[in-house]
């Protein structure tokens, strides 16, 4: 195994973190994958959306208490597309499919003290046609 094989692997390690945690509903196992100021961004029909990772205490929550939520309701399955890795810095691309909508998420990541880390997090959401 290539020394960028073996980085990718450890990336994805980090990412399962966060896939993890989501399918757990576990916050303290989502916090494992980011660093503690990292950030997730999107655009919303108000703009620009932010969320510091520390939110996902409350979205865990949220969830925990709305048994239709999406991330309670139903596992996603998590398809990596890309990973491309220079020597501390990466980004990936990662797509969570639902039954109703697509989360294409984009990572930015650096390797802290050894560790692989999401710094921020850029993400899309496209909605499936309902079917009938």
């Amino acid at each position: 195994m290539t020394d960028i094989e073996k980085e990718k692997e450890s990336i994805k390690q980090t990412l399962q973190y966060f896939f993890d945690g989501l399918d757990n509903l576990d916050a303290e196992g989502i916090k494992k994958a980011f660093y503690a100021q990292a950030r997730s961004f999107c655009m919303t029909s108000h703009g620009i959306g932010g969320m510091p990772v520390d939110n996902w205490n409350r979205v865990i929550e949220n969830v925990k208490k709305d048994p239709d939520h999406p991330f309670g309701k139903e596992k996603s399955k998590k398809n990596i597309v890309y990973i491309d890795v220079t020597e501390t810095a990466a980004s990936a691309k990662v797509e969570w499919v639902f039954s109703t909508f697509m989360f294409t998420d984009y990572y930015n990541l650096l390797k802290i003290d050894g560790r692989w880390r999401i710094m921020n997090k850029v993400y899309h959401t496209t909605s499936f046609p309902e079917k009938n």
